[in-house]
């Protein structure tokens, strides 16, 4: 079946094959006006839930494998996804506030990963009564590798070429060509990359 758009504002652009649409599946709804959703033509698969609401952009390059992203975005969120990404299953990409997502060429995410700018709810100082948790940007560079059911959470930095292990939470900095793994996420071993290939 088709991806259904459901488009309910206005000046919402939509640039998506007529192909992609309809060998995908899955529904894009356009909430508000103003959202942008871009999706390179050459994208391997496109699917899943993508859910934009009133100035949101969502911009996928090349060779994109997505059959089963789910994405949330609220006005002031903006995802950016380079080339030759692979999502292998259902991996959530969420930003219920205003920010930055940024996904850099050639990384792999396994199944059941989920990546967020914002804690989804306030956290107040008592003393002050002020919020404490703004949302903060994430930043995954190129050729990553992302483990299975691992969080990446607000504020996370990874540099490119670096390794993220199964169930790992990453809060803070991860340096490129290491792997990482644990809760939080620690540095395991530097100076590593990876290889699709078993070689």
């Amino acid at each position: 079946m088709p991806i259904l758009i459901v488009d309910t504002g206005a000046n919402n652009r939509i640039e998506i094959s007529e192909d992609l649409i309809n060998k995908g599946s899955g529904k894009i709804t356009l909430d508000g006006d103003d959202n942008t959703i871009i999706v390179d033509p050459s994208a391997l698969a496109l699917g899943g839930h993508f859910h934009l609401r009133g100035g949101a952009s969502v911009i996928i390059g090349e060779k994109v494998n997505a059959a089963h992203l789910f994405v949330h975005a609220v006005h002031g969120a903006k995802l950016r996804i380079g080339a030759w990404v692979g999502f292998n299953g259902v991996v959530r990409l969420l930003m219920h506030e205003p920010g930055q997502l940024t996904i850099g060429d050639g990384c792999l995410f396994a199944s059941d990963v989920d990546v967020t700018i914002s804690d989804m709810h306030s956290v107040i100082d008592v003393a002050t009564q002020k919020r404490i948790n703004y949302a903060k940007d994430i930043t995954i560079g190129n050729r990553v590798w992302i483990g299975q059911r691992s969080l990446i959470l607000k504020g996370a930095q990874i540099g490119d070429g670096s390794i993220i292990g199964a169930q790992s939470v990453v809060t803070s900095t991860i340096p490129p060509n290491c792997s990482a793994a644990g809760n939080p996420a620690r540095l395991i071993r530097p100076n590593v990359t990876w290889d699709p290939r078993l070689l």
